[in-house]
């Protein structure tokens, strides 16, 4: 029991430094697009770094597994859900929607994952995490409109949030099943590894002709270097550990957390300004997220 409890307590850390990285990954994704450099180029030079550095790591401590035969389908399944179907989808979703109307699809993927999980994996349904995760949303939505934003529906974009939500979905069925059998950090390493390939010809076709206008100064370098070791592998595989020790249904939630860090790292420095709606917006949240970690005995 204490071992159980000590693994879920590392679960708990890991999934909290995970939404710090990837909450944190707007400061770095701004400056280099505000340095002109072009979506896809982004991602790819995060997912080229990521790989690199892990393999070159993994394999010098001799912990990087090697995929086993009947495993390849899922490695390439898990790849094309989370990064690029799913990339695709919310990032020209919200070329098409507005920021609040995003966020809230976003904030319902936890839910999805569920009812995926449920029926896929036979993992059971608990009406504390539907609750919370509902009351996260709504907290979600309080931030979002509180910057201005509004609701506004517009089919082509939804179906695309749509598109990412379902590869969100998708992922996360494909890490629970390859964590049964592989570490983290070898999930990640190969998620990312296996990505190149399906980014390149996005990169090839639309984005390569900017290449020679771009700076490659100190500010963008570590920019992007920031975005591929925390976000694009340290981040991934604090949340597939964390799935390892909670279950996918329990960590997931904790997603909505990620405009909670976004919000005060963009106060911090002078791009957002705090409001008292703000605050109660992550005051919904947080009683959320902790709600539906809560398991109430039923009599």
């Amino acid at each position: 029991m204490k071992n159980k409890t000590s693994s879920q307590a590392l679960g708990y850390i890991a999934i909290l430094f995970a939404m710090l990285f990837w909450g944190m990954s707007f400061v770095w994704i701004k400056h280099l697009l505000n340095n002109n450099f072009p979506v896809f180029t982004i991602v790819f030079i995060r997912l080229v770094l990521a790989s690199a550095v892990f393999i070159t790591l993994l394999k010098l401590q001799k912990k990087l597994q090697k995929i086993e035969r009947e495993d390849y389908k899922n490695f390439l399944l898990l790849a094309f859900f989370e990064p690029f179907l799913y990339f695709i989808g919310e990032d020209f979703g919200l070329q098409q929607v507005d920021a609040s109307f995003a966020a809230v699809i976003i904030a319902l993927i936890p839910i999805v994952i569920t009812i995926t999980m449920y029926f896929s994996e036979h993992a059971p349904i608990r009406w504390e995490f539907i609750v919370g995760t509902l009351v996260s949303v709504v907290g979600v939505l309080m931030l979002t409109m509180s910057t201005g934003g509004h609701i506004e529906f517009n089919l082509k974009g939804t179906l695309l949030l749509g598109v990412a939500v379902l590869a969100a979905s998708g992922y996360s069925v494909q890490l629970t099943r390859l964590l049964k059998k592989y570490t983290p950090a070898t999930v990640t390493t190969w998620q990312n590894f296996i990505a190149i390939p399906m980014f390149l010809p996005f990169v090839l076709i639309f984005d390569i002709k900017q290449w020679g206008s771009l700076s490659w100064n100190f500010g963008n370098i570590s920019s992007l270097v920031c975005l591929a070791l925390l976000c694009s592998a340290c981040a991934y595989m604090l949340y597939s550990y964390s799935v390892k020790q909670l279950t996918v249904s329990k960590t997931c939630v904790f997603t909505n957390l990620i405009p909670i860090v976004t919000l005060l790292v963009a106060s911090a420095i002078g791009q957002e300004t705090f409001t008292q709606t703000k605050f109660w917006g992550i005051v919904v949240i947080v009683i959320g997220v902790t709600f539906s970690q809560m398991t109430i005995k039923r009599t």
